[in-house]
């Protein structure tokens, strides 16, 4: 009687079904932390699994498993493997053949540099030399519309070590417009570059697209002139190297502003100091009065009363006033920010078909009309301003 569970037969039957159905993959991609995974069709009255994996130095990994899968941690590589069906006693009956695999780390392509990618129709090229990290001969790549359908224009590509691609076109076929590029790594790492390339027929055409496909510049606070003006009102605007007359306009109307407010707020004192003394003298003269029944001091204290309520108009005028100065204040050490955060200053921008910069700066000019002075009645006479507001170009 045979030790084994299976028979000959039995043994036959294994081996061309666990040569048939064994499900195994040739790539494996794995993401950063994960690991990969072989996985077969269970085999019938099997005791479980032996698992052989060997690397490129004939090194080989055994783990066995009651489970028809298994997450084993791999280098990228390649790498063949084999499964074994165990007996009721965990020996292998049956081996299935070696399968060769390779394992790749997939991440999304990094595409670094890549050549001029506006072209006229007649000269486009029929080649575009891709160059990036984690391009490998499995990624995939297409060209897309501004609708986000795939157009059919590439003819073949070439993987060429270390992480350069060759896409060929075929030119007659790639439509005029701005054409985005996909890259494409397997687990679904994807990586888009809008207007990956421009074609148009005319020069017109093609500066139009260009002038489209540029993104807009974002704006950003100039911070480090922003908290030199909120330190010193004009301090940023030097920092950011404006006119003079910016720089230190904010100063001297910050100064004079604070010095008018300090003026109105000692004159609001004193008023105030004025209208309770005015108090207490109506209050001790009442009380002369009342204690001693002297109408000698009646009149006096009749006068100081009525005295009280133009000292009370006085002080409540002059704090108005401290609050109107405030306000100036503070409206111009807002303005002096507002000027460094929203206005930095001259600027270099590329002038379109030249290999020339120019420097633009917002411009507030106050200007007056070139009408002279009009009349506003028969002895009134004024003059009209004009406040211009833009920028200015110089080169």
């Amino acid at each position: 009687m045979s030790n084994s569970r299976f028979t000959s037969h039995q043994v036959m039957r294994l081996f061309i079904i666990a040569s048939c159905i064994l499900f195994s993959f040739s790539l494996f991609a794995k993401d950063k932390d994960d690991g990969v995974k072989l996985e077969w069709k269970a085999i019938p009255d099997s005791g479980g699994y032996l698992v052989e994996i060997k690397d490129s130095n004939g090194r080989i990994i055994r783990e066995k498993t009651s489970a028809t899968q298994i997450i084993v941690d791999l280098k990228p590589g390649t790498y063949e493997h084999r499964i074994g069906v165990l007996n009721r006693y965990g020996r292998v009956s049956i081996f299935s053949s070696w399968i060769p695999f390779d394992v790749i780390l997939s991440r999304p392509p990094v595409l670094t540099s890549y050549t001029k990618n506006s072209y006229l129709s007649q000269d486009l090229p029929e080649t575009f030399e891709l160059k990036g990290k984690y391009l490998t001969d499995v990624t995939k790549v297409s060209l897309r519309d501004s609708n986000g359908e795939e157009v059919q224009i590439i003819k073949s590509i070439e993987y060429k070590e270390p992480d350069t691609i060759l896409v060929y076109f075929d030119k007659k076929k790639v439509p005029e417009g701005i054409l985005s590029l996909r890259l494409e790594n397997p687990r679904n790492k994807i990586t888009e570059t809008e207007a990956f390339l421009l074609v148009a027929d005319t020069p017109e055409r093609l500066a139009a697209l260009q002038k489209r496909s540029t993104p807009k510049e974002p704006f950003r606070f100039d911070y480090g002139a922003i908290a030199r003006s909120a330190v010193l009102p004009g301090w940023g605007q030097i920092y950011q190297e404006k006119s003079k007359i910016r720089s230190y306009a904010f100063p001297f109307l910050i100064a004079a502003a604070g010095a008018y407010t300090y003026y109105k707020g000692e004159s609001y004192l004193h008023s105030v100091k004025d209208y309770d003394a005015a108090r207490r003298t109506n209050a001790l003269l009442g009380y002369s009065v009342a204690q001693t029944g002297n109408v000698a001091v009646y009149p006096l204290a009749v006068v100081n009363y009525l005295q009280i309520p133009g000292k009370y108009s006085i002080a409540s005028s002059a704090y108005h006033q401290v609050e109107l100065s405030i306000g100036i204040l503070a409206f111009l050490y807002a303005l002096n920010l507002a000027d460094a955060a929203f206005f930095p200053g001259s600027r270099q921008v590329k002038i379109e078909g030249t290999d020339k910069t120019a420097s633009w700066s917002p411009v507030i000019r106050n200007e007056r009309d070139g009408g002279g002075s009009s009349f506003a009645s028969s002895n009134q006479q004024y003059l009209r301003q004009r406040v211009e507001v833009g920028v200015q170009f110089s080169w």
